[in-house]
């Protein structure tokens, strides 16, 4: 099963920062064969983690991934988003609209 990443609802993520040559490399493999891409990631970083504070949704984990499937106009496999309830944890937090994108790789 899959989801859009905009019906997600989140707010954000927990870095400041996106780097826009991570995500268009992520967007080429993402086009070029998205089960290949899901299975190395999360193999190697592991799932797309939200965590709910509040009744928000933020990123914690998988940002770049993120980022590249709402461009690319892939969805996500639901066996690779976490859902973690963090109420009451107070962490460092940027809307989407408040991250800087940097060229370059992470």
């Amino acid at each position: 099963m899959q989801v859009t990443p905009q019906s997600l609802s989140l707010k954000g993520g927990a870095q400041p920062e996106i780097f826009l040559g991570t995500v268009d490399a992520m967007i080429q493999e993402l086009k070029t064969d998205p089960a290949k891409f899901w299975r190395e990631a999360l193999a190697k970083d592991g799932p797309i983690e939200i965590w709910e504070i509040k009744g928000e949704r933020w990123l914690f984990n998988g940002n770049h991934r993120y980022q590249a499937a709402v461009q690319a106009g892939v969805d996500i496999p639901t066996s690779h988003i976490k859902v973690v309830d963090k109420t009451g944890v107070t962490i460092p937090t940027w809307r989407f609209d408040q991250m800087t994108w940097l060229s370059g790789l992470k």
